[in-house]
């Protein structure tokens, strides 16, 4: 998924540009702004990211900023913004009520291989502990979840329009690798880890943060591997 991301991300660009060279070239003569170009781009690449993970909330998004923004080229009706915004947040929340999400296989990585887990998104705030398998969802709330697990392996977190605190200071790693995916949009995510763990976070960010506090250079055998992605919302690490 990376690797199509950053090839459509790449070719977009490159699409962009030479767009722009045609028109100051006067080869291409629509009526499209430089920033409706740059705003269809972005449209059109938070619509595929959103059908890839099966994201209602981005979908309507995508298509509501680009019918704000092409409207009136494409005589389409005019609709205000306040109206838009109220169409997304109800037709989000139908769709998830009515389509409940269930995660497509995940990849985690043990002792330099590949190992495939399964987890389930609950509708409402829910956290299950098995066989040092942590998984957590919040929406619409706040959550502050404990892993105390004496077998930690892996935790897959997820936050929208809400705020999540995830403490991992007490939990006790099953080997010398964990793996942590979250997924935060709309919202805020918290994760305390403990400030000895190695960790390698590779977060995808679109129209978001990721804010890492307090991290030190000391470290033990623990290697943390945090993977996911956040969009309109914040990540935070913060090490204890």
């Amino acid at each position: 998924m990376k690797k199509i991301s950053r090839l459509f991300w790449g070719l977009g660009f490159i699409t962009l540009a030479v767009f722009l060279v045609l028109s100051q070239m006067h080869l291409i003569t629509a009526q499209f702004s430089v920033w409706n170009a740059i705003v269809g781009l972005l449209c059109a690449a938070l619509l595929i990211s959103s059908i890839a993970d099966r994201s209602f909330g981005g979908v309507f998004f995508s298509l509501g900023l680009f019918w704000l923004t092409f409207a009136e080229t494409l005589g389409l009706p005019k609709v205000s913004l306040w109206n838009i915004i109220i169409i997304i947040i109800l037709l989000t929340i139908g769709f998830n009520i009515i389509f409940p999400h269930k995660h497509k296989r995940h990849e985690y990585i043990t002792d330099g291989e590949w190992e495939n887990s399964k987890f389930r998104k609950y509708q409402k705030t829910v956290d299950e502990e098995n066989g040092g398998i942590v998984s957590c969802s919040n929406s619409f709330g706040e959550l502050s979840k404990y892993i105390n697990v004496s077998d930690f392996k892996q935790a897959h977190i997820e936050n929208s329009f809400g705020e999540l605190k995830v403490y991992l200071d007490q939990a006790q790693p099953a080997d010398t690798t964990v793996n942590i995916e979250v997924s935060n949009s709309f919202g805020q995510t918290t994760l305390f880890i403990p400030k000895d763990w190695n960790v390698i976070q590779s977060i995808n960010v679109f129209l978001g943060s990721v804010d890492e506090k307090r991290r030190s250079e000391t470290t033990t055998q623990v290697t943390c591997y945090i993977t996911g992605s956040v969009s309109f919302g914040e990540i935070e690490i913060v090490y204890v």
